[in-house]
């Protein structure tokens, strides 16, 4: 166990490493699929590639605060899985959440959430069409 924590803290201190502006992102990190780091990577970005997690930071984005039942009641969808999903962002530091006797509100965990949100609706803008075509060919479009 302890071993297992070691590797985690050297995987840490590598991934938020201060390198400067340079012309490489993560240096130091391992590229493959079958690294490590690559997997973590991976499964943090994951966050973002579902449309209930997105739906809730947007909902989160517009709202600043909410419970999980406001949540479940704007998506329509079961509470046990908007809870799975909050539970998702919050592993990748998402979101956060304050408890007041019983309840319990989510809300934006961090500024930079926002701006990859903005970054991400802004390379949609200007790729759109390429979007939409691949999900036609994906279909059987083409």
């Amino acid at each position: 166990m302890e071993d297992v924590k070691a590797v985690q803290v050297v995987r840490k201190e590598r991934l938020l490493q201060e390198q400067g502006v340079g012309t490489q992102l993560y240096p130091e990190v391992k590229i493959g699929r079958e690294s490590e780091d690559m997997c973590l990577l991976a499964q943090f970005f994951n966050g973002f590639a579902n449309s209930t997690r997105l739906s809730i930071l947007l909902l989160l984005a517009r709202q600043s605060e909410m419970k999980v039942g406001e949540l479940v009641s704007e998506l329509g969808a079961p509470q046990p899985r908007v809870s799975d999903h909050l539970r998702c962002l919050a592993w990748c530091g998402y979101v956060k959440v304050r408890r007041e006797g019983r309840n319990a509100y989510y809300s934006i965990a961090d500024d930079r959430v926002l701006e990859m949100l903005r970054l991400g609706e802004s390379i949609l803008r200007d790729n759109l069409e390429n979007v939409e075509a691949y999900d036609v060919i994906k279909n059987g479009g083409y």
